[in-house]
C-alpha cells in the first residue's frame, strides 16, 4: 500500500471554496507524486464522474474517484478540510473528509472498485473516522490508512 498512499498524498485541514477547488487541489498531491502523466485528462475524469453523480457517501466522507490514460500509477489522497463543504451527499451533511482515487485507464481488473470497497468497509467504522479526524499530522494519518490495506 505504500506505493498507493504516503504523506505526500495528505493534506490536513486543506482550505477550499467547493468541491471542484478541493478535488483540483488533490489531484495537485497526486500529480506531484509522480503518479500522473497527465493532470489535464486525470482531472477532467474527475470531474466528468463527479457531474454523474456526487461521491458524497455520508457521514461527511466523500470519495471523488477517476480512472484516465492521464494516471500512470494508481495513488490514494486524503484531505481532512478546515471547514465542512457541500458535496451534495446523500445525507445532505457536509463532507470534512475526502479520499480522491487515481487508476490508470488500462489496469487490468477492477483496482479502483477493490479501494472504493476497502475504504468503505472502513469509512463506516466510527473509530476510524474518529481517528482520521483526530490525527495529529500526515504521519499518524498515513498509519491509520496504511492499516486498512494492510
Amino acid at each position: 500500500m505504500n506505493e498507493i498512499i504516503n504523506t505526500n498524498l495528505i493534506s490536513l485541514d486543506l482550505e477550499a471554496k467547493n468541491k471542484e477547488e478541493i478535488i483540483r487541489k488533490m489531484a495537485k498531491l497526486i500529480e506531484k507524486n509522480g503518479n500522473l502523466d497527465s493532470y489535464d485528462d486525470y482531472l477532467e475524469a474527475v470531474l466528468t464522474r463527479e457531474n454523474k453523480t456526487s461521491t458524497g457517501v455520508g457521514s461527511e466522507i466523500s470519495i471523488p474517484h477517476g480512472k484516465s490514460k492521464g494516471v500512470k500509477k494508481a495513488a490514494v489522497a486524503f484531505a481532512r478540510l478546515d471547514i465542512a463543504i457541500d458535496w451534495e451527499s446523500f445525507d445532505d451533511k457536509k463532507v470534512k473528509l475526502v479520499f480522491l482515487l487515481a487508476v490508470p485507464e488500462a489496469s487490468k481488473g477492477n483496482e479502483h472498485l477493490k479501494i472504493l470497497s476497502t475504504l468503505s468497509r472502513n469509512l463506516l467504522n466510527d473509530n476510524f473516522k474518529k481517528d482520521l479526524l483526530n490525527a495529529e499530522n500526515k504521519e499518524k494519518v498515513n498509519s491509520i490508512i496504511q492499516n486498512i490495506f494492510a
